[in-house]
């Protein structure tokens, strides 16, 4: 059984915002070693040596003040757009966002960034830093409001990557396949079918055969609409392919590989990305793969409408046509074609 997931779109921004953030975490983790290592050479008198990364930071500060600063707003800007995605996508499964989008390491990681600020503020208004005890006590302020910050990043780090599980499962229990490659058949790798009765193999009736006749009046149908036309073979009561007739009209290339005995059925109405879906009992769902131009075949049942759809979107061109289709012409392939 295929077990719909989330788009790869979507997992790749949340690598991306987990990537921004254990950024924003190394950096803070440079910054507090900085600042420790400063605090002690401080309390020490200034005697004695600093290693070559504090001499580095110390020597040029406002790089590192501005890498902050850019990875701060992007974090925090990268994770909030996150999220806004996120529940985008579970209302698109039907699925309440709400719960899934929580997690106590995002409240824990507010928490230490709202205790950051408030040290922060409480070193501003130390007063002036003028010698090495107001430095040291300076830094200590700036250590411990790095502290926050760093616990906070490891928070949110644990938080985004348990929504990301949660997003998962919410995704499996909806059904909804999100991705063309978890549906079920692939309506376009061949398969081998061996003649047998068209009425015992397929629960589509043939008016007829589909002859040299029938073939010729599919391809100049699909010439006159100027557009691919959709073909389904039908070999089984749950075994289906689909086909592209294509605009210029040319059927030999699909007339080859259709099994014999098989059941096919041209539709009138061809495959497009703003296809209309229409009213019915039970219809057969087509899908595009936008990657690959795949094929995919789906039965799909009124209730089951609004989730056909959702995949869909995802498609480069689809289709839902009912099952008792009125424009729809069906014709059996005799045993050798």
């Amino acid at each position: 059984m295929t077990i719909a997931r989330p788009p790869r779109s979507w997992e790749t921004k949340t690598l991306a915002v987990l990537a921004a953030v254990g950024a924003a975490a190394l950096l803070t983790m440079v910054l507090l070693v900085t600042d420790l290592a400063l605090r002690s050479y401080a309390l020490s008198g200034a005697t004695g040596a600093v290693s070559p990364l504090v001499a580095a930071v110390v020597e040029d500060p406002y790089t590192l003040d501005c890498l902050n600063i850019v990875l701060l707003v992007a974090y925090i800007g990268a994770f909030y757009w996150w999220r806004a995605q996120t529940r985008t996508l579970l209302t698109r499964v039907n699925v309440e966002p709400g719960a899934v989008v929580t997690h106590w390491g995002i409240a824990g990681w507010g928490l230490c960034l709202g205790l950051s600020f408030v040290v922060r503020l409480a070193l501003s208004g130390s007063g002036q830093v003028d010698d090495l005890d107001s430095l040291a006590t300076a830094l200590g302020y700036d250590a411990l409001a790095l502290t926050f910050r760093l616990v906070g990043l490891s928070l949110l780090l644990i938080g985004v990557w348990q929504i990301r599980e949660q997003v998962r499962l919410a995704v499996a229990g909806s059904g909804v396949a999100l991705r063309v490659s978890d549906l079920g058949s692939l309506a376009s790798a061949p398969t081998t079918a061996a003649p047998l009765a068209p009425l015992a193999r397929a629960e589509i009736k043939a008016e007829g055969e589909a002859d040299d006749y029938f073939w010729t009046r599919i391809g100049e149908q699909a010439r006159a609409a100027g557009a691919d036309l959709a073909l389904l073979e039908t070999t089984g009561t749950a075994v289906h392919r689909w086909f592209l007739v294509p605009a210029t009209g040319e059927t030999d290339a699909v007339r080859a590989v259709i099994a014999p005995g098989a059941v096919v059925t041209i539709f009138a109405e061809p495959p497009a990305a703003d296809f209309t879906a229409p009213e019915g009992d039970e219809f057969y769902g087509l899908l595009e793969d936008s990657e690959t131009g795949a094929l995919w075949f789906q039965s799909v049942r009124p209730n089951r409408v609004p989730a056909f759809l959702a995949r869909a979107r995802t498609a480069r061109r689809w289709a839902l046509y009912p099952a008792a289709s009125a424009t729809a012409q069906s014709a059996v392939v005799p045993a050798a074609h």
